[in-house]
């Protein structure tokens, strides 16, 4: 089987335009990692495109066995790219939902007719929307902070005692994500920022212990793979994400019960989620609140096979063929630290 992994930040789709530092790091590490996972497994020849400013991948790539292509202009690119989908037996994108990009990247390869292994479109618009997944996770009973428009914070505004959150309204991560103390700073903030207001949200913020989980996801069930204890830096009123600690989290804290019943209202309150799923929470006191769900592959995967002592790629493929049902339990979870 001939298999695409598109990595969006290190494939030479941005050729043109500066690589952002961190998330080309970060990019390159997922790939990396689930890479080195695919190439251990029998039948499969994995099709990759690399941006070449960045280091090659000689290292862990076998070039009799698989496909890679150096990317080093726009033309390239977008030849390569096309030439990429329609050889392929299956693609597996991983992009960030700012801007449209996954929703976007999702599109071309089905326009292409390309086998997706990923979520559905509508489930990807719904994560990607932060106001349509707070109203879609509260219409099914999930907890998920206040979330609205930064535009409508005049005609909607609320109180908060611990401050609030300004994000973007498809943010990955902790990209331009700003702590404000109050009401005051928050309006000022709006204020000073007219133009930035019809793709930022505001929420209140909750002080606690942030958690991502890591599961797989199949059209019936989820299983958790991973709960991670989230690293986030404030520095001058802005969230950096710096890392996580893969199954990082004490039982005391949040049990693998509570994670996996979280895992399981997500999967229904948002049908189509499909493989490798992140789900944001923080957790205060005894409350839990879903912050995001990103509809792909995450920054934990870097330290998933090291922490599960089993290869995760493989156990997508065993999803594949025989559900969420068929993957071993109980496997290791062991704490492994990732840093971005």
């Amino acid at each position: 089987m001939k298999l695409f992994i598109y990595e969006h930040i290190t494939s030479g789709a941005l050729i043109d335009e500066p690589l952002p530092a961190s998330l080309a790091r970060e990019g390159n590490d997922m790939l990396t990692a689930i890479v080195q996972d695919l190439a251990q497994l029998s039948n499969i020849e994995l099709i990759i495109l690399r941006d070449a400013r960045l280091e090659p991948l000689e290292n862990i790539l076998n070039h009799t066995a698989h496909q890679l292509y150096i990317i080093d202009s726009a033309n390239s690119f977008q030849t390569t790219y096309l030439k990429a989908i329609n050889n392929a037996d299956m693609v597996l994108p991983i992009a960030p939902e700012t801007d449209g990009v996954l929703n976007r990247v999702q599109q071309q390869i089905l326009n292409s007719n390309g086998q997706l292994l990923a979520s559905d479109a509508d489930a990807i618009r719904i994560c990607s929307d932060k106001v349509q997944c707070h109203k879609q996770l509260q219409g099914y009973g999930i907890h998920s902070p206040t979330t609205i428009r930064a535009s409508e914070w005049s005609l909607k505004q609320f109180n908060s005692s611990t401050g609030f959150i300004i994000k973007p309204q498809d943010g990955a991560g902790c990209i331009d994500t700003y702590f404000m103390t109050d009401s005051l700073s928050l309006k000022s903030w709006l204020e000073s920022n007219p133009d930035e207001l019809n793709n930022m949200i505001i929420q209140p913020y909750i002080d606690g212990l942030a958690i991502s989980l890591s599961i797989l996801s199949d059209s019936n069930d989820t299983r958790v793979l991973a709960i991670n204890q989230q690293k986030i830096k404030f520095t001058d009123g802005k969230l950096s994400f710096i890392g996580n600690i893969v199954n990082g989290v004490d039982e005391d804290d949040l049990t693998h019960s509570q994670a996996t019943e979280i895992a399981s209202k997500v999967h229904h309150a948002i049908s189509g989620l499909w493989g490798f799923i992140g789900i944001d929470l923080i957790l205060h006191k005894k409350d839990i609140f879903v912050i995001d769900i990103n509809p792909r592959l995450t920054t934990s995967y870097i330290g998933l096979r090291q922490s599960l002592n089993h290869n995760p790629a493989q156990l997508l493929f065993t999803m594949m063929e025989h559900g969420v049902s068929a993957l071993p339990e109980p496997l290791q979870r062991q704490a492994i630290e990732v840093n971005v």
